[in-house]
């Protein structure tokens, strides 16, 4: 028996501060980060809102990286996007204009737009630029910032009885993009999975196992990104 599936990464952060000289400074946690089919009912293809701004709580003077002011009055705006991706507006009502603002509010804030790749193939990264602004004039704008996606489908699997006591479990993902393969001997919610692997999918996406089946009555495996 066989079960593919995916879940989630950790929360992936862009982290705002100033600099002593008083502007905005905004560090991005990821160069290119996965997007899964999206969780929401009425946004298609794949989106999620786990990507977050997070004011930061202590300063870093050696990275020149201070917490901001609650005085200040933030506003994430779109610059630039490509074709493909999206990021949505404050009310939920539809997609970002370039120009458009984004509401972020006073420190401490931790903000979270939802992205969403529209149109686009696994493995090619969509990005959009951006800036945080102050309103209240207290920080000179950010220096513009890039955030790039690439969509991440769920992994397929295919399972071979090697007719040797062995199975050869066959997964497609997204190409380049590193899984960890997992085992459990039930499925469903009260599921016990186990990380076996961890593999990267390749130029082509593909990658197997070969595990032997002496002692297993039934085995569910799935690929997750870790």
């Amino acid at each position: 028996m066989l079960l593919a599936g995916f879940a989630g990464r950790a929360e992936d952060e862009i982290m705002v501060g100033r600099t002593a000289a008083g502007q905005i400074k905004v560090e991005v946690g990821f160069d290119i980060l996965g997007l899964p089919v999206s969780p929401f009912p009425n946004i298609s293809r794949y989106a999620t809102s786990e990507v977050g701004f997070h004011s930061i709580v202590s300063d870093d003077a050696a990275d020149d990286f201070f917490q901001p002011s609650p005085a200040a009055d933030f506003r994430l705006i779109l610059q630039s996007k490509e074709a493909g991706v999206e990021v949505w507006n404050d009310h939920g009502s539809g997609y970002m204009t370039n120009g458009e603002s984004f509401y972020v509010g006073q420190a401490p804030f931790d903000t979270h737009p939802i992205w969403n790749i529209v149109s686009g193939l696994a493995g090619q990264s969509y990005s959009l630029t951006l800036v945080i602004r102050d309103l209240n004039g207290i920080y000179t704008d950010s220096t513009p910032f890039t955030v790039s996606f690439t969509p991440v489908a769920p992994a397929v699997l295919n399972i071979r009885d090697n007719g040797d006591g062995t199975v050869t479990v066959e997964f497609h993902g997204t190409p380049q993009l590193d899984y960890v393969v997992q085992i459990a001997s039930t499925p469903g919610p009260g599921a016990l999975w186990t990380s076996v692997s961890t593999n990267n999918a390749g130029d082509t996406g593909t990658w197997s196992i070969t595990e032997s089946t002496a002692g297993h009555t039934a085995r569910f495996y799935r690929a997750v990104t870790p």
